[in-house]
């Protein structure tokens, strides 16, 4: 009795799955094992689990008459479809050395395994009974055999160059848009992983635009991965974008979404996943630091931290870094065209951004205004400046977009 099945299984899985594919035979081996050692399902998918996450390693368990046991049971599994890989007779030699047999040994065992699986013939993929090599049906459930002589790919070739998309099959309601357009892509392939059947497709020009309708159906489906010139890529970090883009195709104004005008917003950057609007609430209007200025008395204006607010929409945008709408010409052209410094005394457009306890870098403003013949006072702490209305935001968007050569949209348009 083997007390730990799963790193047991594991070893015969990963020596199945050597050569990319898995035959029938092979299938059918692996369901024999299970019942032969009547490991409860589970454990057998665990066991393929870790082999599917392409870091498993040979693990030699229990003791020594099992290890030759399970040295016995690659065996099988190697020579179930008449042929035995480079791959799996590397693996097989690993693990001899592993465990100690000598090559003697290996070389008796390897007889035995091939006069055994001659006079066996056939494994049942669905049950795992043995059948003489001419049968037509599982004489334990009565499946077809001769179905099973055809090998099922497990693993892909993911190119080196361009954009590569795997997913599983899925209960998701998008699935099947997400297969068809997968289809209809350069070079689609499926295989059988983990008993599940994943699928591939290609896009060799590595533009994401071409890959963005199967990201965007892949939405809601939990089994996928994405590839970047051969290196698999956190799935936000490429299409991170694609949920938002998706919400642009079917807004009424494309552009104006993107403003967020759709929302009753808006932020100067062409893009509101920078979250950071023309709004007199907005915490960007406080990237900055107060200094003196003026020739007649101590004087206090507000000089814009563009660094920082630069550092802030990177942040902001870095999963949206790829979307084809983005216009990062646009947010630079902003930052060019933001005013340096704001008196907010001597400038109507700007207002003091009011706190009613001082925070670091807040400074102390005295406001006074005059109603007949009363004077009254208002004191408060201040860290920065606030926009009054839309007009500064319009001749903002004029300037930036024309020495930004786009958006295809006015401003007038935008903030009517």
């Amino acid at each position: 009795m083997i007390t730990d099945p799963i790193p047991f299984l594991a070893n015969i899985a990963l020596v199945a799955h050597a050569d990319g594919k898995l035959s029938a035979s092979e299938l059918g081996q692996l369901e024999s094992f299970r019942t032969e050692m009547k490991v409860k399902k589970g454990d057998f998918n665990k066991a393929l689990t870790l082999v599917g996450s392409n870091e498993y390693k040979l693990t030699p368990v229990g003791t020594f008459s099992d290890q030759v046991t399970n040295l016995e049971m690659m065996l099988r599994v190697a020579y179930a479809d008449d042929d035995l890989d480079d791959t799996e007779a590397r693996l097989i030699g690993d693990f001899c050395l592993m465990i100690g047999v000598t090559q003697e040994q290996v070389d008796r065992l390897e007889k035995e395994v091939i006069a055994s699986l001659k006079q066996t013939g056939k494994v049942c993929t669905f049950c795992g009974s043995p059948a003489v090599s001419n049968a037509r049906f599982c004489p334990g459930c009565g499946t077809t055999l001769d179905k099973n002589d055809t090998s099922v790919q497990v693993d892909f070739d993911i190119p080196r160059s361009g954009i590569a998309i795997e997913f599983a099959d899925s209960t998701a309601a998008s699935f099947s848009k997400a297969l068809e357009v997968a289809k209809s892509s350069h070079g689609y392939q499926k295989c059988q992983k983990l008993k599940k059947t994943w699928h591939l497709a290609t896009y060799p020009s590595g533009k994401l635009v071409d890959a963005l309708p199967l990201a965007e159906a892949l939405g809601a489906v939990r089994n996928k991965r994405a590839f970047q010139d051969g290196e698999e890529k956190l799935w936000d970090e490429i299409f991170g974008f694609a949920w938002c883009a998706a919400q642009r195709k079917t807004a009424y104004r494309p552009i104006e979404y993107c403003f967020g005008k759709d929302e009753n917003r808006i932020n100067p950057w062409g893009c509101k996943q920078a979250r950071m609007d023309w709004t007199e609430w907005a915490d960007w209007f406080s990237y900055g630091a107060w200094e003196k200025g003026g020739l007649l008395g101590p004087k206090v204006v507000w000089r814009f931290n563009r660094e920082k607010i630069r550092h802030e929409l990177a942040t902001h945008l870095f999963r949206y870094r790829f979307c084809p709408h983005l216009v990062p010409k646009l947010a630079e052209a902003v930052l060019k065209n933001l005013p340096e410094t704001v008196n907010p005394e001597k400038d109507g457009n700007w207002s003091f951004n009011r706190l009613y306890e001082e925070v670091p870098g807040s400074i102390k403003v005295v406001e006074r205004e005059a109603s007949g013949a009363y004077i009254f006072t208002d004191e408060f702490w201040s860290d920065g400046v606030r926009p009054k209305g839309l007009r500064l935001l319009a001749d903002l968007l004029t300037k930036s977009m024309a020495d930004a050569g786009c958006c295809g949209v006015s401003p007038q348009t935008l903030l009517k």
